[in-house]
């Protein structure tokens, strides 16, 4: 079973063999033995590599499931004899603006759970093997996939305080340079048109691709960016952004957490998860009450 499910992972006999410490040889007898007993083919050899059956790739899902739960339900039998870990991939912006500043909190209910955290700068990554859960930003509706929505979100401009100063208008924007993150399906256009300026044909920019990078150039001057109100606590509480006009556009993409469906998840994820979506909930909460 080893052998086919490292194979249908790699789609590869040969990167398997390495994986186990075994032949490839070997790996392709123990598949081709399995497929004799299933009387099917599992994969289907080509000159570049493997491509799993129809009924191979049934099977691999069968198998994760089963191996994913073998390995759970040891661990909460028998423990484990080192700290527990999960592993969480996160969108940078988020992790550092907002989890960071919160994480300890986990700590303190959880003190024998360490967390690895892992930044998501580019897109989606398709790759699960060792993460948990990741933190998403947009709509999430990839097949597959579980997601949970964290929390509503709003752009507004921010920029450091000298700047600021000379913005008496969103038409004074256009005198500045603005940060753009690469990839936002909202973004400048969409800010200035809602406040009644025509959006420049070029101007002064930066781009960059990722919002961490956005705040961090706008707090240090160079620039006025695009703020997450949901990412703004630590860096407006720091007085380093502040907000130079009361506008904000609503934005159709969210943080989520997202897990792999049908897979077994243990206990040390699953507790992290549900402090994460309470903590949101937390935050939600607080920003009703600050509103009301």
């Amino acid at each position: 079973m080893k052998s086919f499910e490292a194979s249908a992972r790699h789609l590869s006999f040969t990167e398997a063999a390495r994986e186990l410490n075994m032949t490839q040889a070997g790996i392709s007898q123990h598949v081709r033995l399995l497929e004799l007993h299933l009387r099917q083919p599992l994969f289907h050899r080509m000159a570049h590599g493997l491509q799993l059956t129809d009924a191979g790739e049934a099977y691999q899902h069968v198998i994760k499931q089963s191996f994913d739960l073998i390995s759970s339900g040891t661990r909460d039998i028998f423990g484990e004899g080192h700290e527990a870990i999960v592993t969480v991939r996160a969108n940078v912006a988020f992790a550092a603006h907002w989890l960071a500043s919160r994480i300890g909190r986990f700590h303190e209910s959880f003190p024998l759970i360490s967390v690895r955290l892992l930044a998501a700068v580019h897109g989606v990554d398709t790759v699960w093997d060792g993460v948990d859960l990741e933190i998403r930003y947009g709509t999430c509706s990839q097949s597959g996939l579980t997601s949970v929505p964290l929390m509503p979100d709003r752009l507004f401009p921010v920029c450091d305080r000298t700047t600021a100063e000379r913005l008496h208008s969103p038409c004074d924007l256009l005198q500045e340079r603005l940060i753009h993150v690469i990839g936002n399906s909202h973004g400048w256009s969409e800010w200035l048109e809602a406040a009644g300026v025509t959006p420049p044909q070029g101007g002064l920019s930066t781009q960059t691709d990722t919002s961490a990078v956005a705040l961090a150039l706008a707090a240090s001057g160079a620039g006025v960016a695009l703020g997450h109100a949901s990412l703004l606590g630590d860096f407006g509480a720091g007085r380093r952004l502040v907000q130079p006009f009361d506008l904000g556009i609503e934005t159709n993409g969210v943080f989520h957490l997202v897990s792999v469906s049908g897979r077994a998840i243990r206990r040390e994820p699953a507790l992290f998860a549900k402090w994460l979506v309470e903590e949101a909930e937390s935050d939600r909460a607080m920003s009703c009450r600050s509103l009301a």
